[in-house]
């Protein structure tokens, strides 16, 4: 097996590890299940071990498989990397960039640097679609994907591309009515307006004591407009990222109720904003145009 078989077949093994089934991972590669049957037992011939051990009811990886796959993970992605850092000098960035990302992202962090991206870029043509969730890249043609969160989805390249700091928050009026918490368990005693299925939350303060609380309160919604008009009708205290409330902060109708506190939603990662793109396919020269403009004014 040459090199360049080889870093095939180890792609498929990694597809199969990542979708769980030899016919999702076909699916996904647009090859036929049999081939991906082929390169894998090639590779496991090459390797002289068993890497899968196949059921009829599932897939899971020998020990010599787990280590394999991790190995292999780490040069795919270098590999990629160092087909992604000389792509921007084989082509002038050009055509219709499809990129998908979350509202509230789009409305303070894209939009605003449109014109100057376009101006900088004019061969570029934008194709926005706002949307939460994850989806098939490939199916809609999508060329980027921005979350918040760490992503799951190990079928896509993920680049770290903000950070994003969650702000325990009270309108001035609710501060002023019933007192800024003074420690941590002070928090109970104070309503909230939750964003459905975070109810738990894990805070350390400036003193470095961490502390997991439950919260609970009159409102809870999967829509950041209700929880802030619930907020600036002085409801109670809500836990939003910084993105979305600065400019509230700034002109002080929203108070920052523990400042300097480091303040995490348990079980969702979301300290972090992520550009996603396929890995199957060399990264444009648009969309690393897009990548480094918009960099920066994400952070």
């Amino acid at each position: 097996m040459n090199n360049h078989h080889l870093l095939g077949a180890m792609q498929v093994f990694i597809s199969v590890v990542d979708s769980g089934s030899f016919s999702e991972s076909a699916r996904r590669l647009n090859i036929s299940q049999p081939s991906v049957s082929r390169q894998i037992n090639a590779l496991e011939e090459y390797l002289g071990v068993r890497l899968l051990q196949r059921s009829t009811r599932r897939l899971s990886l020998t020990e010599a498989g787990q280590i394999y796959y991790e190995k292999a993970r780490e040069i795919q992605l270098n590999v990629i990397d160092a087909e992604q850092s000389i792509s921007g000098f084989k082509e002038a960035p050009s055509g219709l960039l499809k990129i998908s990302a979350p509202y509230v992202l789009t409305l303070t962090k894209i939009m605003p640097h449109m014109g100057e991206f376009l101006t900088q870029y004019p061969e570029i043509k934008l194709d926005i679609e706002c949307n939460d969730n994850i989806q098939d890249m490939i199916e809609e043609q999508l060329d980027l994907v921005i979350r918040v969160g760490e992503p799951t989805d190990s079928s896509f390249i993920a680049v770290p591309f903000g950070y994003v700091r969650m702000v325990l928050c009270a309108s001035k009026n609710y501060i002023d009515q019933h007192g800024i918490p003074k420690t941590l368990a002070d928090l109970q005693n104070h309503p909230f307006i939750i964003y459905e299925g975070c109810s738990q939350l894990v805070i350390t303060d400036t003193t470095g004591t961490t502390q997991q609380i439950s919260i609970s309160g009159p409102v809870t919604s999967n829509s950041v407009s209700v929880m802030l008009s619930a907020l600036q009708q002085n409801i109670g205290l809500s836990v939003l990222p910084d993105f979305l409330i600065n400019h509230l902060l700034e002109s002080g109708e929203l108070i920052d109720a523990l400042p300097g506190a480091d303040i995490q939603i348990k079980d969702f990662r979301i300290n972090q904003v992520y550009a996603l793109y396929s890995n199957r396919k060399h990264l444009p020269a648009k969309v690393r145009a897009f990548l480094d403009f918009f960099r920066p004014r994400f952070q």
